[in-house]
């Protein structure tokens, strides 16, 4: 007797140290048989509030009153229930080792409760998340032998028994369970099982192991992958011929899997490993008139690719151009006759918003990886193979609003728009974004696009007031500090004179990037003095990838190069040293790769496929254009 009470002072100690000194240990005692007696009302009372918060998911709370409910009532009817959902609530909160112990006291104070069996198989859950997987294992294989009769338990302990296995470094072991699971488990369990299969064979298996597997499970996709998988391991020791050969046969076995373009793209890198050309598509608008815009995009795209110079790295790329001639039908024909013809590896492109969702559906489809120069919203957005690298319009008013908010200090905008859907799309951005940093547009009026005198407009957003017994002209009283402007140069070089005129001087000046213009300096330079804008691209900043590209491209093709040019240049040598460095082109290789700094501050993509960059943020000083710091 003594030496039970002993080891549960100590147990008790234990708890207190695990629950980080913040919550009482539950006092059991030694005896805690439930008494099957009708409880007060005040106790069921406690118990079910205590519950109410465990269903409503406040489980701080539902912990909190759990635990109460226990030190006061150790040996009720409604313990044992009150230890397993303050186990489950520290699950769920995920911590491991405080779970552990309600479930581990459930089992050894209450075994003829009701949730012995779900509380072991929680526990067993515990000790995974402790990484204790052997504990986890023996313990899960006690509760399937008793689960017989529940089918979903079952199908959920299998792939826990994989995860087991794969935990401990016993492939085999795992890809039995796996495999398992797949055939015995519901429907709604085996969902999730075929990828937990690939991620065991995307281990680094030896060869002899890969091959034991294909004979394992012939004619299944396990088999398929795993003769995929010894390629690549037989290809990376050297072994050209005999590695292509495996390919082979397997490209031909696994027609129609979800995973055959990784097979296609280790093709491709096994034809750069033996020298062969491999081709790069883009599809831009050559003709039509969009044409300058196209012609410029295929500059950057040249310069990037080595047209010109030497190119980077091992790999004999060729650019396969196709021109969309601005039409979506052709651009989803382009992608097709890429693919099927040229069997390139990636495509560049589309430009314009319409031929760019087309070919993004297109390229999906045939799961070709795609680098749109489009910022329209949405074409990456639920497509595997579809990546964007743009200058989106809502990462250009963020990055301004947080340089006037944070650095200026400015917490009162205006803002003046041109009546369409640029410009609506502009001002609610900015309103979005100052208003979640704090600040406030006091005042924002539209103008027509083809508007030319602006006076009316302006004086909607100040009011004026004459000086009592002056003869003076109106003075106007300005209630912000700062005025958003989002159009392009030519139209503000109407608007800023007409501002000074109507007397609204002294207000910060905020632009997009469509400001950063020579005209901009050239038609309003005395009203544009300590403007400040955002760009992607600033051909003068000292940047070292921003020099080396200018310089480059002037040299090559004796002109200045702009946004388009540098997002181009940026996207084919993003590719390019992609290949390089990872062997391959695939969604999941471009995603990965983070080692690139380029012209227009090209990082990588994020998780949404979208370019990772920190914007140029530009002002006007001294009559010139320059960058923030620098």
């Amino acid at each position: 007797m003594l030496r039970k009470m002993t080891i549960w002072i100590l147990f008790c100690c234990i708890f207190s140290f695990l629950s980080y000194g913040c919550v009482t240990a539950p006092t059991i005692k030694e005896d805690a048989a439930r008494e099957e007696v009708s409880l007060p009302d005040a106790v069921e009372k406690r118990y079910k509030s205590a519950y109410s918060e465990y269903t409503r998911g406040d489980l701080d709370k539902a912990i909190q009153h759990f635990q109460d409910f226990i030190i006061q009532n150790p040996r009720t009817s409604l313990t044992d229930d009150a230890l397993y959902y303050l186990g489950d609530s520290y699950l769920q909160k995920r911590e491991y080792k405080v779970a552990a112990i309600q479930f581990e006291r459930l089992i050894s104070y209450f075994p003829s409760s009701p949730h012995v069996q779900n509380g072991q198989w929680a526990l067993a859950r515990c000790y995974y998340g402790t990484g204790q997987y052997k504990d986890a294992l023996q313990l899960a294989r006690q509760v399937f032998a008793a689960v017989e009769d529940r089918p979903q338990q079952r199908g959920q302990i299998l792939v826990f028994l994989g995860e087991c296995y794969a935990a401990l470094g016993e492939p085999l072991e795992a890809l039995s369970w796996y495999a398992r699971a797949r055939r015995e488990a519901p429907a709604a369990v085996r969902d999730g099982v075929r990828a937990k299969i690939i991620a065991v064979l995307d281990q680094d298996l030896p060869a002899s192991t890969y091959q034991e597997i294909e004979e394992g499970y012939p004619g299944t996709f396990i088999a398929e992958y795993a003769k995929y998988r010894r390629a690549q391991v037989t290809f990376r020791k050297g072994k050209g011929k005999e590695a292509e050969a495996l390919l082979q046969q397997a490209m031909k076995e696994a027609k129609g899997e979800d995973f055959y373009p990784r097979l296609e793209a280790l093709w491709r890198e096994m034809q750069i490993g033996v020298g062969k050309e491999i081709a790069l598509g883009c599809i831009l608008p050559l003709t039509g008139k969009d044409q300058l815009y196209g012609t410029k995009a295929l500059h950057g795209i040249q310069l990037a690719i080595g047209a010109f110079r030497p190119p980077e790295g091992a790999s004999r790329i060729r650019v396969v151009v196709w021109d969309d001639q601005g039409n979506p039908a052709r651009a989803r024909e382009g992608v097709r006759a890429l693919a099927e013809k040229d069997k390139v590896f990636a495509i560049i492109g589309p430009l314009r918003n319409q031929t760019a969702l087309a070919a993004a559906e297109e390229a999906e489809a045939r799961r070709v990886p795609l680098i749109t120069l489009s910022p329209a919203p949405g074409i990456a957005q639920r497509r595997a193979y579809v990546f964007q690298n743009s200058i989106t319009n809502a990462l250009q008013v963020k990055t301004l609003v947080q340089y006037a908010v944070r650095d200026l200090g400015i917490r009162s905008y205006a803002v003046l728009y041109p009546n369409n859907a640029y410009g609506v799309t502009f001002k609610n951005l900015f309103q979005q974004e100052v208003e979640r940093l704090g600040g406030s547009v006091v005042r924002s009026a539209a103008y027509a696009d083809t508007q030319m005198d602006f006076g009316a407009v302006i004086k909607g957003i100040v009011r004026y007031t004459v000086p009592q017994g002056s003869k003076k002209r109106a003075q106007a009283v300005v209630d912000f500090k700062a005025i958003f402007i989002p159009d392009d140069v030519n139209r503000l070089n109407l608007i800023v004179p007409q501002l000074a005129y109507h007397d609204i001087r002294g207000v910060q000046l905020l632009g997009n990037n469509s400001w950063n213009a020579p005209e901009l300096i050239r038609d309003s330079e005395q009203f544009v003095e300590g403007a400040v804008f955002v760009d992607g691209f600033f051909k003068d900043s000292p940047s070292p990838a921003v020099r080396s590209f200018t310089e480059d491209f002037e040299a090559t093709f004796h002109s200045a190069p702009t946004l388009l040019e540098a997002l181009s240049f940026d996207t084919t040598l993003f590719i390019v040293r992609t290949l390089n460095s990872r062997g391959i082109i695939t969604p999941d290789s471009l995603l990965s790769f983070k080692e690139y700094n380029g012209a227009t501050g090209l990082t990588g993509f994020t998780a949404e496929k979208e370019g990772m960059r920190n914007l140029f943020l530009l002002t006007v000083t001294g009559g010139k254009i320059r960058q923030i710091g620098k």
